[in-house]
This record gives structure tokens, C-alpha cells and sequence, in this order.
């Protein structure tokens, strides 16, 4: 059997876009691509805080697809930028809601999402099954609080980075709190040249699991501005536990098993381990779990090639 590779979709422009305003401080930035007739897809993104770009709708046909990418509170082109007030899960669950209302899109749709972005979409979905037609996730993250920790524990996560996580232990004030809540803390409550400085801290030791040379990672955090408003945003809901019980979502798994699901899993992702894909996998029995030789990013070609595969059916 011949495999054929398969690229992403050309950039294209969004035929429109706009603000919603949906609480009394937050206006949520959205854009529309593709077929207005199309069947509505969902792009969530992930962080908390990343934010969307144009090069997000080329995952899909624009032909067949009415393709909605929005950014999430206090990210990208949303106001204000890197807000934490009225800033949950549960604000951006309403938040996709609200957009959904707005655009009237009336029949289910389809959510594809990654990291952060899976769990927003499990959220969604759980509270909203009636809505969604299917969901194709990747890099599974089901924030209970032993993924919360995982990554920035010395005997997580941070085994496969020692060299980062060492730099980051040193910089910090020691504490018997958890790590998560001490950064945050030490970035709201400094001056804002500080406040930097402790993103950058930050930065540098998520970055390391990336695999940039030390070129590509110092310029990724040249601009500290830039990606302080990721820093900050999920740093916060880090130190709050996401505002969520522990296992919330697998407990409340029964809600979506009738919903098709497909996910897409690095064997080698580092950030959120093939274990939470696996075991998402094995309370919905309508899932299909597809584990690649990759690691957490979509970037991975083996991992883009899995998604477009799912996608072009």
C-alpha cells in the first residue's frame, strides 16, 4: 500500500472576524475561514494563553469546513491581553457558548484541539454533549493533579530536563508550597520589570522540552513581552488547580461516550506523558487512539500527518 504525505492547506484569510464581548471586562477575539455553508469546526488552542494565528485554519479544508478559531481570555488579540480576572475553565467554556449563539451555528459541530486545548474540549463537551458531533484531540491533557504536578516535579517531568529545572529551582525562594503557586505568586507580585524576569525564568524551562538548539530557544524568548501574557495566564490556573476536582473530567466521562472521539498521542511526549491519552482512551468507548513516534507538539511531522489523515475522513 502506498502512503501518500499529506500538507496543510494553504494560508488563507479570514472572511471575517470580530470581537465578542462576553463578560463585563473580557471581549474575546474570533475569525471565520473556509465554507460559510461548511460543516463548523472548532479550533481550540492551547497554553492557557497561547492564542490563534491564520496558520491554525490550514489543518483544514476550506472547502468542506466552516472553520472558527477564537482566542481565549486574556490571549492573543482578545482584551484585555494576559487578564486573569474572570479567567476560568469555566469562563471559557460559557465563552465558546456565548460564540457559538453569536455565529448561529444550530447543528453539532466538530472541536479539534491539543494540550491545553484537549481539556477545554472535554470540558466543553461534558457540559454541552448535545452540541458536539465529534472531537479530534491531541497531546491529551486531562488536568487531573497528577499531570498538574508532573511537570514540574523533580521526579517528573523534569528528569528529562535536569539541566532547566535545575536553573529554574535555583532562581526561585524556597517554600513548601507548591512550586506552581510560588511562581505565580512571585510574578503578581512584583514589578513589572521582575515580573519578566520570572516569565523568562519560566520560559526557559517549558521551552526545554521543545527540542530548539540554543539559537531557536533564545530567540523564542527574546521578546519576553510577547509570551508573557502565556506565562502569566497559565501559570495562574496552574496555581489554582484549574479551578477543577481532581480527576473531574474522567469522572464525569459518562456524559460524552457516544460521542466520537479520536486522539492522536506523541509515544514520546515528555510534557504530557501517552499515559493520560491511554487512559482517556479506556473510559470512552467510542474513542480511537492513534499513538505516533513523536513528542508533544504538532509541529512533529508524524504527528501532522496523523492529524491530517483523521481529518481528510
Amino acid at each position: 500500500m502506498t502512503v501518500h504525505k499529506l500538507n496543510f492547506y494553504p494560508t488563507i484569510k479570514p472572511f471575517k472576524e470580530g470581537h465578542l464581548q462576553v463578560s463585563n471586562i473580557h471581549k474575546i477575539h474570533f475569525t471565520l475561514y473556509g465554507n460559510p455553508e461548511g460543516e463548523p469546526v472548532f479550533f481550540l488552542h492551547g497554553g492557557p494563553g497561547c492564542g490563534c494565528s491564520d496558520e491554525d485554519a490550514r489543518w483544514f479544508d476550506p472547502q468542506k469546513y466552516l472553520i472558527i478559531l477564537h482566542d481565549q481570555r486574556g490571549s492573543g488579540k482578545s482584551r484585555p491581553l494576559a487578564e486573569i480576572k474572570e479567567n476560568t475553565p469555566w469562563d471559557l467554556v460559557n465563552d465558546i457558548e456565548k460564540l457559538r449563539k453569536h455565529l448561529n451555528v444550530k447543528i453539532p459541530f466538530s472541536i479539534f484541539a491539543g494540550s491545553w486545548g484537549s481539556t477545554l474540549a472535554l470540558l466543553y463537551t461534558e457540559t454541552h454533549p448535545q452540541n458536539v458531533l465529534r472531537m479530534v484531540l491531541r497531546g491529551i491533557f486531562t488536568c487531573s493533579y497528577a499531570e498538574q504536578d508532573y511537570f514540574y516535579s523533580e521526579n517528573g517531568a523534569a528528569k528529562f530536563a535536569t539541566k532547566a529545572w535545575n536553573n529554574l529551582i535555583k532562581s526561585i525562594p524556597q517554600g513548601t508550597d507548591r512550586i506552581q503557586e510560588r511562581i505565580h505568586k512571585l510574578i503578581e507580585t512584583s514589578n513589572e520589570k521582575e515580573k519578566l524576569k520570572w516569565c523568562r525564568t519560566l520560559a526557559e524551562y517549558e521551552y526545554s522540552f521543545f527540542n530548539l538548539s540554543a539559537d531557536e530557544l533564545n530567540k523564542a524568548l527574546e521578546n519576553i513581552s510577547a509570551i508573557f501574557p502565556e506565562m502569566r495566564i497559565n501559570m495562574y490556573y496552574q496555581a489554582n488547580r484549574f479551578f477543577l476536582k481532581d480527576n473531574q473530567i474522567i469522572n464525569n466521562i459518562e456524559s460524552i461516550q457516544n460521542i466520537p472521539i479520536t486522539i492522536v498521542h506523541g509515544k514520546n511526549d515528555l510534557i504530557c506523558p501517552p499515559t493520560s491519552a491511554i487512559n482517556l482512551h479506556n473510559h470512552i468507548l467510542r474513542s480511537k487512539l492513534i499513538l505516533v513516534d513523536a513528542g508533544h507538539l504538532s509541529s512533529d511531522p508524524e504527528i501532522q500527518q496523523a492529524l491530517l489523515n483523521v481529518l481528510t475522513y
